[in-house]
């Protein structure tokens, strides 16, 4: 299996390279590509272990979006971001798994929840990469940034507790309510109490190479405490990234360089092998669905990808204009686009009217 493994990252990496130098979308490739190899005969494809991806793939990720984030534009953004963090994620798995329930012959409900919650949060990494190329306005791109950090956790979260109501530990809407909010309150503190302690050692230390080593560290434990204390390890990680890297201006400009440099290298490395490695695990999953009808999976599988589509854009025209139209203070802080004006009127834009609005002519 480690063998195995290492061939992956060699091969995923060597296309990555390859992807960035011609100008490629890395992701897109590598996950096709992975689809391709799997079916391979004899092709020695391991299969993907759920805790190798949350203890040692997701953590070092999420960190390193959160350290090069802004909190400041995050700040600026909260409402927005939270809409599509928590409130969309959320709103996806319900909503997917009623369709599932629906849809899928004898599933159960709390089980179509368990498959909303896996289904519920986007890739955010391919959508940056994308944005960047198409020149997208940098507010966008703060937003797809900031929910990238925590759907996961909204996500991760809402799996548990699904998966604890499909099994019978939860019962009742308000115990899940409960147990999202002292997972997501725990991760925070985590997060925060890793992030001062850390902090505080690194300018202690004064020594680049151990103060890069134990940055390096800091997903991994700040997510493994946070997860033995039934706490949202994700948002523990988030959290601390978001305060590092808000205090790495404390540090050494050596020591910020490495960083970055050994950031940037992991994060390539990850990315490269977990892409290649979801496209890999397309046996597993034919494996799975053996002896089921391929119709009644395929229209499984467009009922649940069509839900998870149309719930985003339902989600985001009342998410962003409903606060403005009932809260006044959010209203006066983000006032509605002006519409253009007629030039003959002076009013708006009358229907039909080819007339483009008057350009402001300096005197």
């Amino acid at each position: 299996m480690s063998a195995s493994l290492l061939l992956v990252a060699v091969v995923a990496v060597a296309v990555a390279a390859l992807c960035r130098r011609y100008g490629l979308s890395s992701p897109l490739v590598l996950v096709t590509l992975g689809l391709a190899a799997g079916w391979i005969p004899n092709m020695p494809a391991p299969e993907l272990d759920p805790e190798l991806v949350l203890f040692l793939i997701l953590p070092p990720l999420l960190y390193s979006a959160a350290q090069e984030s802004s909190y400041q534009a995050i700040r600026a953004n909260w409402r927005a971001i939270g809409m599509l963090a928590v409130g969309l994620p959320l709103a996806t798995t319900f909503v997917v798994g009623v369709v599932a329930h629906l849809t899928v012959p004898n599933l159960p409900l709390s089980a179509a929840l368990v498959l909303g919650a896996v289904v519920a949060p986007p890739d955010a990494v391919s959508a940056q990469a994308i944005g960047r190329r198409l020149g997208l306005p940098r507010r966008v791109m703060t937003l797809l940034g900031g929910e990238s950090l925590l759907n996961d956790a909204t996500a991760l979260t809402a799996f548990r507790i699904a998966l604890a109501a499909a099994i019978g530990v939860t019962t009742s809407l308000g115990e899940g309510l409960l147990t999202f909010a002292v997972a997501a309150l725990g991760g925070l503190v985590v997060g925060l109490v890793v992030g001062i302690a850390v902090s505080w050692v690194r300018i202690w230390l004064t020594d680049p190479p151990m103060e890069t080593a134990l940055g390096i560290l800091v997903p991994f434990a700040t997510y493994f405490v946070a997860e033995q204390l039934h706490c949202s390890g994700v948002i523990g990680v988030v959290t601390a990234g978001l305060f590092l890297g808000q205090r790495s201006v404390r540090v050494g400009y050596a020591t910020r360089l490495q960083d970055e440099a050994v950031r940037k290298s992991i994060d390539v490395i990850l990315e490269a092998f977990v892409f290649f490695l979801i496209g890999l695990q397309m046996p597993f999953i034919i494996e799975g669905v053996e002896g089921e009808s391929w119709v009644q999976v395929g229209i499984d599988a467009a009922a649940v990808l069509t839900a998870t589509i149309l719930i985003r854009f339902i989600w985001i025209y009342p998410a962003a204009y409903l606060p403005r139209l009932f809260v006044r203070r959010i209203r006066e802080r983000e006032p509605f686009p002006p519409r253009p004006r007629c030039s003959s009127c002076r009013g708006p834009v009358c229907a039909g009217s080819s007339r483009s609005p008057p350009r402001s002519v300096s005197r």
